[in-house]
Protein backbone atom coordinates (compact mmCIF):
# COMPACT_ATOMS: atom_id res chain seq x y z
CA UNK A 1 0.00 0.00 0.00
CA UNK A 2 1.69 3.43 -0.81
CA UNK A 3 0.70 6.79 0.84
CA UNK A 4 -1.83 8.80 -0.51
CA UNK A 5 0.44 12.55 -0.35
CA UNK A 6 4.37 11.01 -1.30
CA UNK A 7 3.74 7.69 -3.07
CA UNK A 8 5.92 5.73 -0.74
CA UNK A 9 5.39 2.26 0.44
CA UNK A 10 3.50 2.43 3.62
CA UNK A 11 4.13 0.83 6.58
CA UNK A 12 2.58 -0.81 10.04
CA UNK A 13 2.25 2.25 11.28
CA UNK A 14 -0.81 4.64 11.25
CA UNK A 15 1.99 7.71 9.73
CA UNK A 16 3.62 7.83 7.05
CA UNK A 17 7.93 7.38 7.44
CA UNK A 18 8.86 9.50 4.55
CA UNK A 19 6.51 12.43 4.54
CA UNK A 20 5.06 12.05 8.31
CA UNK A 21 1.06 11.92 6.86
CA UNK A 22 -1.52 10.31 8.52
CA UNK A 23 -2.76 7.48 6.85
CA UNK A 24 -4.55 5.88 9.57
CA UNK A 25 -7.95 6.18 8.02
CA UNK A 26 -6.62 5.90 4.19
CA UNK A 27 -5.91 2.28 5.57
CA UNK A 28 -9.20 1.37 6.84
CA UNK A 29 -10.92 3.01 3.60
CA UNK A 30 -8.26 0.68 1.31
CA UNK A 31 -9.46 -2.32 3.21
CA UNK A 32 -13.32 -1.45 3.01
CA UNK A 33 -12.72 -0.97 -0.80
CA UNK A 34 -11.14 -3.97 -1.26
CA UNK A 35 -13.65 -5.62 0.96
CA UNK A 36 -16.39 -4.68 -0.80
CA UNK A 37 -14.53 -5.83 -4.19
CA UNK A 38 -13.95 -9.28 -3.24
CA UNK A 39 -17.30 -9.82 -1.78
CA UNK A 40 -18.86 -8.52 -5.37
CA UNK A 41 -16.05 -10.65 -6.61
CA UNK A 42 -17.76 -13.26 -5.04
CA UNK A 43 -21.62 -12.08 -5.90
CA UNK A 44 -20.29 -12.03 -9.75
CA UNK A 45 -19.18 -15.98 -9.87
CA UNK A 46 -22.42 -17.29 -8.79
CA UNK A 47 -23.80 -14.64 -11.24
CA UNK A 48 -25.65 -12.62 -8.84
CA UNK A 49 -24.58 -9.35 -10.99
CA UNK A 50 -27.06 -7.09 -9.78
CA UNK A 51 -25.58 -7.88 -6.37
CA UNK A 52 -22.26 -7.68 -7.69
CA UNK A 53 -22.90 -4.25 -8.84
CA UNK A 54 -24.26 -2.64 -5.77
CA UNK A 55 -21.12 -3.83 -3.92
CA UNK A 56 -18.75 -2.67 -6.54
CA UNK A 57 -20.11 0.91 -6.37
CA UNK A 58 -19.84 0.76 -3.13
CA UNK A 59 -15.79 -0.36 -3.38
CA UNK A 60 -15.41 2.37 -5.59
CA UNK A 61 -17.29 5.00 -4.23
CA UNK A 62 -15.14 4.46 -1.19
CA UNK A 63 -11.94 4.52 -3.37
CA UNK A 64 -11.97 5.58 -6.77
CA UNK A 65 -8.41 4.43 -7.92
CA UNK A 66 -9.68 0.92 -6.89
CA UNK A 67 -8.82 0.06 -10.48
CA UNK A 68 -9.54 -3.56 -10.25
CA UNK A 69 -13.08 -2.91 -8.64
CA UNK A 70 -13.49 -0.37 -11.35
CA UNK A 71 -12.89 -2.50 -14.27
CA UNK A 72 -14.87 -5.61 -13.00
CA UNK A 73 -18.11 -3.42 -12.27
CA UNK A 74 -17.44 -2.56 -16.24
CA UNK A 75 -17.38 -6.22 -17.00
CA UNK A 76 -20.80 -7.03 -15.12
CA UNK A 77 -22.59 -3.78 -16.63
CA UNK A 78 -21.45 -5.40 -20.00
CA UNK A 79 -22.85 -8.54 -18.87
CA UNK A 80 -25.95 -6.96 -17.83
CA UNK A 81 -26.36 -5.52 -21.28
CA UNK A 82 -25.66 -2.02 -20.06
CA UNK A 83 -22.80 -0.70 -22.98
CA UNK A 84 -22.54 2.64 -21.94
CA UNK A 85 -22.06 2.02 -18.21
CA UNK A 86 -19.32 -0.63 -18.77
CA UNK A 87 -17.58 1.74 -21.16
CA UNK A 88 -17.90 5.01 -18.45
CA UNK A 89 -16.35 2.77 -16.01
CA UNK A 90 -13.70 1.69 -18.01
CA UNK A 91 -12.57 4.61 -18.98
CA UNK A 92 -12.10 6.41 -15.57
CA UNK A 93 -10.42 3.00 -15.09
CA UNK A 94 -7.85 3.64 -17.92
CA UNK A 95 -7.49 8.01 -16.93
CA UNK A 96 -6.79 6.79 -13.50
CA UNK A 97 -3.78 4.08 -14.65
CA UNK A 98 -3.10 4.81 -18.48
CA UNK A 99 -0.26 1.68 -18.62
CA UNK A 100 -0.87 -1.96 -18.34
CA UNK A 101 -4.25 -2.16 -17.42
CA UNK A 102 -7.28 -4.05 -18.52
CA UNK A 103 -9.36 -1.84 -19.40
CA UNK A 104 -7.40 -1.03 -22.59
CA UNK A 105 -8.14 -4.85 -23.89
CA UNK A 106 -12.11 -4.51 -22.85
CA UNK A 107 -12.34 -1.09 -24.56
CA UNK A 108 -10.13 -2.83 -27.73
CA UNK A 109 -12.51 -5.39 -27.62
CA UNK A 110 -16.01 -3.86 -27.84
CA UNK A 111 -14.57 -1.85 -30.51
CA UNK A 112 -12.85 -4.54 -32.81
CA UNK A 113 -16.75 -4.83 -33.54
CA UNK A 114 -18.37 -1.80 -34.68
CA UNK A 115 -21.14 -3.27 -36.32
CA UNK A 116 -21.80 -5.11 -33.14
CA UNK A 117 -21.42 -2.07 -30.64
CA UNK A 118 -23.61 0.06 -32.90
CA UNK A 119 -26.03 -2.72 -32.41
CA UNK A 120 -25.79 -2.46 -29.11
CA UNK A 121 -25.92 1.65 -29.17
CA UNK A 122 -29.47 0.91 -31.18
CA UNK A 123 -30.81 -1.27 -28.61
CA UNK A 124 -30.25 1.34 -25.34
CA UNK A 125 -32.11 3.65 -28.07
CA UNK A 126 -34.95 1.53 -28.46
CA UNK A 127 -35.29 0.84 -25.35
CA UNK A 128 -35.34 4.48 -24.37
CA UNK A 129 -38.45 4.99 -27.10
CA UNK A 130 -39.88 1.90 -25.49
CA UNK A 131 -40.14 3.09 -22.23
CA UNK A 132 -41.47 6.80 -23.28
CA UNK A 133 -44.57 4.49 -25.16
CA UNK A 134 -45.09 2.66 -21.79
CA UNK A 135 -44.49 5.95 -19.69
CA UNK A 136 -47.53 7.68 -21.69
CA UNK A 137 -49.81 3.90 -21.99
CA UNK A 138 -48.76 2.74 -25.03
CA UNK A 139 -48.27 -0.50 -24.23
CA UNK A 140 -48.22 -2.09 -27.74
CA UNK A 141 -46.19 -0.17 -29.55
CA UNK A 142 -43.62 -0.90 -26.22
CA UNK A 143 -43.76 -4.62 -26.37
CA UNK A 144 -42.71 -4.32 -30.09
CA UNK A 145 -39.81 -1.97 -29.32
CA UNK A 146 -38.73 -4.44 -26.34
CA UNK A 147 -39.26 -7.44 -28.84
CA UNK A 148 -36.57 -6.07 -31.27
CA UNK A 149 -34.29 -4.68 -28.34
CA UNK A 150 -33.41 -7.94 -26.15
CA UNK A 151 -33.11 -9.46 -29.81
CA UNK A 152 -30.41 -7.53 -30.41
CA UNK A 153 -28.82 -7.16 -27.13
CA UNK A 154 -30.20 -10.66 -25.07
CA UNK A 155 -28.23 -10.29 -22.29
CA UNK A 156 -29.96 -6.85 -21.83
CA UNK A 157 -31.81 -7.25 -17.89
CA UNK A 158 -33.16 -4.17 -17.59
CA UNK A 159 -35.46 -4.70 -21.27
CA UNK A 160 -36.51 -8.41 -19.98
CA UNK A 161 -38.12 -7.01 -16.60
CA UNK A 162 -39.81 -3.83 -18.30
CA UNK A 163 -41.18 -6.37 -21.06
CA UNK A 164 -42.03 -8.85 -18.42
CA UNK A 165 -43.89 -5.98 -16.72
CA UNK A 166 -46.11 -5.15 -19.54
CA UNK A 167 -47.25 -8.39 -19.96
CA UNK A 168 -48.15 -8.96 -16.06
CA UNK A 169 -50.12 -5.44 -16.27
CA UNK A 170 -51.66 -6.97 -19.98
CA UNK A 171 -52.76 -10.10 -17.27
CA UNK A 172 -50.51 -12.51 -20.00
CA UNK A 173 -49.20 -14.47 -17.29
CA UNK A 174 -47.37 -17.08 -18.81
CA UNK A 175 -45.70 -14.81 -21.36
CA UNK A 176 -44.23 -12.74 -18.69
CA UNK A 177 -43.01 -16.09 -16.93
CA UNK A 178 -41.00 -16.95 -19.41
CA UNK A 179 -39.65 -13.67 -20.07
CA UNK A 180 -38.68 -13.29 -16.78
CA UNK A 181 -36.71 -16.77 -16.40
CA UNK A 182 -34.59 -15.57 -19.18
CA UNK A 183 -33.90 -12.37 -17.67
CA UNK A 184 -32.83 -14.76 -14.32
CA UNK A 185 -30.75 -16.89 -16.15
CA UNK A 186 -28.72 -14.00 -16.98
CA UNK A 187 -29.06 -12.27 -13.32
CA UNK A 188 -29.43 -15.20 -10.94
CA UNK A 189 -30.28 -13.06 -8.18
CA UNK A 190 -31.69 -10.21 -9.46
CA UNK A 191 -34.58 -9.00 -6.64
CA UNK A 192 -36.79 -6.93 -8.66
CA UNK A 193 -36.94 -10.14 -11.74
CA UNK A 194 -37.65 -12.54 -8.55
CA UNK A 195 -40.77 -9.97 -6.97
CA UNK A 196 -41.94 -9.64 -10.86
CA UNK A 197 -42.07 -13.64 -10.66
CA UNK A 198 -43.67 -13.50 -6.98
CA UNK A 199 -46.46 -11.32 -7.87
CA UNK A 200 -47.31 -13.77 -10.94
CA UNK A 201 -47.52 -16.74 -8.92
CA UNK A 202 -49.67 -14.95 -5.69
CA UNK A 203 -51.88 -14.08 -9.44
CA UNK A 204 -52.11 -16.95 -10.65
CA UNK A 205 -51.78 -19.49 -7.83
CA UNK A 206 -49.20 -21.27 -9.58
CA UNK A 207 -45.50 -22.08 -8.66
CA UNK A 208 -42.76 -22.59 -11.16
CA UNK A 209 -42.58 -26.50 -10.74
CA UNK A 210 -46.54 -26.36 -11.55
CA UNK A 211 -45.94 -23.91 -14.93
CA UNK A 212 -42.86 -26.18 -15.82
CA UNK A 213 -45.01 -29.62 -15.21
CA UNK A 214 -47.83 -28.06 -17.32
CA UNK A 215 -45.34 -27.25 -19.87
CA UNK A 216 -44.26 -30.77 -20.32
CA UNK A 217 -47.68 -32.43 -20.40
CA UNK A 218 -48.88 -29.86 -22.74
CA UNK A 219 -45.52 -31.11 -25.12
CA UNK A 220 -46.73 -34.71 -24.37
CA UNK A 221 -50.50 -34.08 -25.64
CA UNK A 222 -48.53 -32.77 -28.72
CA UNK A 223 -46.36 -35.33 -29.48
CA UNK A 224 -48.24 -38.73 -31.85
CA UNK A 225 -48.17 -41.95 -29.76
CA UNK A 226 -46.98 -44.68 -31.60
CA UNK A 227 -48.60 -47.86 -31.46
CA UNK A 228 -47.63 -50.92 -30.14
CA UNK A 229 -48.30 -54.21 -31.55
CA UNK A 230 -51.03 -54.86 -28.85
CA UNK A 231 -52.93 -51.70 -29.81
CA UNK A 232 -56.71 -52.51 -31.72
CA UNK A 233 -57.63 -49.85 -34.20
CA UNK A 234 -61.30 -49.47 -33.88
CA UNK A 235 -63.00 -48.57 -37.30
CA UNK A 236 -65.42 -45.54 -37.53
CA UNK A 237 -69.12 -46.08 -37.05
CA UNK A 238 -71.07 -45.39 -40.68
CA UNK A 239 -74.53 -44.84 -38.53
CA UNK A 240 -75.29 -41.01 -38.06
CA UNK A 241 -78.42 -40.03 -36.39
CA UNK A 242 -80.59 -37.74 -38.39
CA UNK A 243 -80.31 -34.41 -37.81
CA UNK A 244 -83.54 -32.77 -37.18
CA UNK A 245 -82.09 -28.97 -37.10
CA UNK A 246 -81.16 -28.78 -40.22
CA UNK A 247 -85.14 -29.28 -41.54
CA UNK A 248 -86.47 -27.12 -38.97
CA UNK A 249 -83.98 -24.74 -40.82
CA UNK A 250 -85.50 -25.86 -44.18
CA UNK A 251 -88.75 -24.82 -43.38
CA UNK A 252 -87.77 -21.58 -41.88
CA UNK A 253 -86.46 -20.63 -45.34
CA UNK A 254 -89.06 -21.91 -47.42
CA UNK A 255 -91.12 -19.96 -45.43
CA UNK A 256 -89.41 -16.78 -45.28
CA UNK A 257 -89.45 -17.07 -49.57
CA UNK A 258 -93.47 -17.04 -49.61
CA UNK A 259 -93.73 -13.99 -47.62
CA UNK A 260 -91.10 -12.34 -49.67
CA UNK A 261 -93.24 -13.37 -53.00
CA UNK A 262 -96.47 -12.19 -51.26
CA UNK A 263 -95.13 -9.24 -50.55
CA UNK A 264 -93.36 -8.43 -53.95
CA UNK A 265 -96.83 -9.43 -55.99
CA UNK A 266 -99.43 -7.83 -53.50
CA UNK A 267 -97.79 -4.50 -51.65
CA UNK A 268 -95.24 -3.57 -54.46
CA UNK A 269 -97.23 -2.45 -57.27
CA UNK A 270 -99.37 -0.05 -55.08
CA UNK A 271 -96.19 1.69 -53.52
CA UNK A 272 -94.95 1.87 -56.99
CA UNK A 273 -98.22 3.67 -58.21
CA UNK A 274 -97.96 6.00 -55.47
CA UNK A 275 -94.11 6.45 -55.87
CA UNK A 276 -94.80 7.56 -59.78
CA UNK A 277 -97.44 9.96 -59.01
CA UNK A 278 -95.01 11.52 -56.10
CA UNK A 279 -91.97 11.88 -58.20
CA UNK A 280 -94.18 13.69 -60.95
CA UNK A 281 -95.30 16.15 -58.63
CA UNK A 282 -91.64 16.59 -57.19
CA UNK A 283 -89.98 16.45 -60.39
CA UNK A 284 -91.16 20.48 -61.01
CA UNK A 285 -90.26 21.14 -57.29
CA UNK A 286 -86.53 19.95 -57.87
CA UNK A 287 -85.85 21.82 -61.02
CA UNK A 288 -86.60 24.65 -59.40
CA UNK A 289 -83.99 23.89 -56.87
CA UNK A 290 -81.36 22.81 -59.18
CA UNK A 291 -81.45 26.29 -61.30
CA UNK A 292 -80.97 27.75 -57.90
CA UNK A 293 -77.87 25.78 -56.74
CA UNK A 294 -76.51 26.02 -60.23
CA UNK A 295 -76.36 30.20 -59.03
CA UNK A 296 -74.29 29.16 -55.61
CA UNK A 297 -71.65 27.05 -57.68
CA UNK A 298 -69.93 29.73 -58.53
CA UNK A 299 -69.95 31.41 -55.01
CA UNK A 300 -68.75 28.19 -53.32
CA UNK A 301 -66.41 27.40 -55.64
CA UNK A 302 -64.83 30.47 -54.85
CA UNK A 303 -64.89 29.46 -51.52
CA UNK A 304 -63.31 26.19 -52.02
CA UNK A 305 -60.68 28.28 -53.48
CA UNK A 306 -59.85 30.69 -50.17
CA UNK A 307 -60.62 27.32 -47.91
CA UNK A 308 -57.64 25.59 -49.88
CA UNK A 309 -55.59 29.06 -50.23
CA UNK A 310 -56.25 29.08 -45.73
CA UNK A 311 -55.29 25.31 -45.59
CA UNK A 312 -51.87 25.69 -47.91
CA UNK A 313 -51.08 28.48 -45.29
CA UNK A 314 -51.87 26.43 -42.90
CA UNK A 315 -49.90 23.72 -43.69
CA UNK A 316 -46.94 26.00 -44.64
CA UNK A 317 -47.21 27.26 -40.53
CA UNK A 318 -47.06 23.35 -39.39
CA UNK A 319 -44.04 22.53 -41.45
CA UNK A 320 -42.00 25.97 -39.60
CA UNK A 321 -43.80 24.53 -36.27
CA UNK A 322 -42.23 20.93 -36.70
CA UNK A 323 -38.98 22.00 -37.90
CA UNK A 324 -38.81 24.26 -34.88
CA UNK A 325 -39.70 21.23 -32.33
CA UNK A 326 -36.41 19.81 -30.14
CA UNK A 327 -34.25 17.61 -30.98
CA UNK A 328 -34.51 13.91 -29.85
CA UNK A 329 -31.74 13.08 -27.15
CA UNK A 330 -30.27 10.01 -29.36
CA UNK A 331 -28.59 13.08 -31.22
CA UNK A 332 -26.62 14.13 -27.99
CA UNK A 333 -26.25 10.85 -26.74
CA UNK A 334 -24.38 9.62 -30.42
CA UNK A 335 -22.47 12.68 -29.43
CA UNK A 336 -21.49 11.64 -26.31
CA UNK A 337 -20.47 8.10 -27.86
CA UNK A 338 -18.09 9.73 -30.19
CA UNK A 339 -16.67 12.03 -28.01
CA UNK A 340 -16.01 8.75 -25.83
CA UNK A 341 -14.25 7.16 -29.01
CA UNK A 342 -12.39 9.94 -29.31
CA UNK A 343 -10.64 10.07 -25.96
CA UNK A 344 -10.06 6.42 -26.40
CA UNK A 345 -7.57 7.07 -28.97
CA UNK A 346 -6.20 9.89 -27.13
CA UNK A 347 -7.27 12.77 -29.46
CA UNK A 348 -8.65 14.70 -25.87
CA UNK A 349 -8.81 18.15 -27.93
CA UNK A 350 -10.68 16.25 -30.51
CA UNK A 351 -12.93 14.89 -28.15
CA UNK A 352 -13.05 18.76 -26.40
CA UNK A 353 -14.42 20.12 -29.60
CA UNK A 354 -16.98 17.15 -29.94
CA UNK A 355 -18.70 17.97 -26.50
CA UNK A 356 -18.52 21.29 -26.85
CA UNK A 357 -21.02 20.86 -29.48
CA UNK A 358 -23.42 19.49 -26.63
CA UNK A 359 -25.47 22.82 -25.88
CA UNK A 360 -27.73 21.41 -24.20
CA UNK A 361 -27.79 18.60 -20.84
CA UNK A 362 -31.56 19.47 -19.48
CA UNK A 363 -33.23 15.94 -18.96
CA UNK A 364 -30.10 13.75 -19.53
CA UNK A 365 -29.77 10.66 -17.14
CA UNK A 366 -27.36 10.73 -14.33
CA UNK A 367 -25.17 8.13 -15.99
CA UNK A 368 -25.07 10.57 -18.99
CA UNK A 369 -24.00 13.50 -16.29
CA UNK A 370 -21.58 11.71 -14.49
CA UNK A 371 -19.53 10.61 -18.15
CA UNK A 372 -19.82 14.00 -19.48
CA UNK A 373 -18.53 15.86 -16.64
CA UNK A 374 -15.35 13.34 -16.27
CA UNK A 375 -14.45 13.97 -20.18
CA UNK A 376 -15.18 17.95 -19.25
CA UNK A 377 -12.72 17.73 -16.33
CA UNK A 378 -9.97 15.69 -18.12
CA UNK A 379 -10.37 17.25 -21.78
CA UNK A 380 -11.32 21.03 -21.45
CA UNK A 381 -7.78 22.34 -19.51
CA UNK A 382 -5.57 21.47 -22.16
CA UNK A 383 -7.92 21.97 -25.30
CA UNK A 384 -8.40 25.16 -23.77
CA UNK A 385 -4.53 26.10 -23.94
CA UNK A 386 -4.10 24.61 -27.34
CA UNK A 387 -7.05 26.68 -29.13
CA UNK A 388 -5.98 29.83 -26.80
CA UNK A 389 -2.32 29.18 -27.83
CA UNK A 390 -2.83 28.64 -31.51
CA UNK A 391 -5.03 31.54 -31.89
CA UNK A 392 -2.84 34.08 -30.15
CA UNK A 393 0.23 33.10 -32.78
CA UNK A 394 -2.57 33.32 -35.39
CA UNK A 395 -3.29 36.97 -34.53
CA UNK A 396 0.31 37.92 -34.64
CA UNK A 397 0.52 37.00 -37.97
CA UNK A 398 -2.53 38.73 -38.61
CA UNK A 399 -4.95 36.06 -39.70
CA UNK A 400 -7.53 37.35 -37.89
CA UNK A 401 -10.67 35.25 -38.84
CA UNK A 402 -9.01 31.97 -38.44
CA UNK A 403 -8.21 33.30 -34.84
CA UNK A 404 -11.28 34.33 -34.03
CA UNK A 405 -12.42 30.70 -34.65
CA UNK A 406 -9.57 28.94 -32.50
CA UNK A 407 -10.23 32.02 -29.48
CA UNK A 408 -14.05 31.29 -29.54
CA UNK A 409 -12.99 27.70 -28.93
CA UNK A 410 -10.71 28.13 -26.15
CA UNK A 411 -13.13 30.58 -24.36
CA UNK A 412 -15.93 27.74 -24.57
CA UNK A 413 -13.48 25.92 -22.68
CA UNK A 414 -11.83 28.68 -20.15
CA UNK A 415 -14.56 31.43 -20.47
CA UNK A 416 -12.58 33.52 -18.17
CA UNK A 417 -9.10 33.46 -19.24
CA UNK A 418 -8.07 37.42 -19.77
CA UNK A 419 -5.81 36.78 -22.58
CA UNK A 420 -8.49 34.88 -24.31
CA UNK A 421 -11.15 37.44 -23.99
CA UNK A 422 -8.96 40.41 -25.07
CA UNK A 423 -7.45 38.75 -28.02
CA UNK A 424 -11.43 38.21 -29.07
CA UNK A 425 -12.23 41.67 -29.20
CA UNK A 426 -8.79 42.22 -30.88
CA UNK A 427 -10.06 40.10 -33.51
CA UNK A 428 -13.29 41.87 -33.62
CA UNK A 429 -11.53 45.05 -33.56
CA UNK A 430 -9.20 44.01 -36.65
CA UNK A 431 -11.76 42.33 -38.93
CA UNK A 432 -14.06 45.70 -38.14
CA UNK A 433 -11.33 48.08 -39.92
CA UNK A 434 -10.00 49.23 -36.30
CA UNK A 435 -13.61 50.64 -35.24
CA UNK A 436 -14.70 49.62 -32.01
CA UNK A 437 -18.02 47.74 -32.64
CA UNK A 438 -20.57 46.06 -30.72
CA UNK A 439 -18.69 42.63 -29.77
CA UNK A 440 -15.39 43.96 -29.41
CA UNK A 441 -16.51 46.58 -26.90
CA UNK A 442 -18.35 44.23 -25.25
CA UNK A 443 -15.05 41.36 -25.01
CA UNK A 444 -12.77 44.76 -23.59
CA UNK A 445 -15.67 45.51 -21.27
CA UNK A 446 -15.30 41.60 -19.68
CA UNK A 447 -11.63 42.19 -19.30
CA UNK A 448 -11.58 45.06 -17.69
CA UNK A 449 -14.35 43.63 -15.12
CA UNK A 450 -12.57 40.57 -14.30
CA UNK A 451 -9.15 41.56 -14.35
CA UNK A 452 -9.49 45.48 -13.90
CA UNK A 453 -5.24 45.90 -13.00
CA UNK A 454 -3.93 43.91 -15.39
CA UNK A 455 -2.20 44.86 -18.27
CA UNK A 456 -5.03 43.16 -20.88
CA UNK A 457 -7.40 45.80 -18.99
CA UNK A 458 -5.50 48.49 -19.63
CA UNK A 459 -4.68 48.03 -22.98
CA UNK A 460 -8.23 47.22 -23.58
CA UNK A 461 -9.13 50.95 -22.35
CA UNK A 462 -6.67 52.23 -24.80
CA UNK A 463 -8.84 50.60 -27.41
CA UNK A 464 -12.33 51.82 -25.93
CA UNK A 465 -11.15 55.27 -26.39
Amino acid sequence: MKCYKCGSELSSLDYCNKCGAEVGAYKKIIVMSNTYYNMGLQKANIRDLSGAAELLRRSVGLYKRNIEARNLLGLVYYEMGEIVNALREWVISKNFKPEKNLADEYIRDVQSNPNRLEALNQSIRKYNVALGYANSGKEDMAIIQLKKVININEKFVKGYQLLGLLYIHKQEYDKARRVLTKALGIDGYNTLTIKYLTEIRDLTGVTEKEFKKEQAKEKKKNEQRELSGNDVIIPKSTYKEINYGFFTFIYVVIGILIGAAMVFFLVTPAKVKDAKTTQSSSLKSYMEDISKLNITITDLEKQVESLNSDNQSLSDQITQLEGQQAPDNTAIYNTLLEAVTLYVNNDKTGCADKLTTITSTDGMSEQFMSLYQTLVAQTYPDAATTHINQGSKLSNNEQWQEALNELLLGEKMSPEDISCLYNIGKCYYELNGKQIEDNSKAYFEKVIALAPNSDYAGWAKSRLK
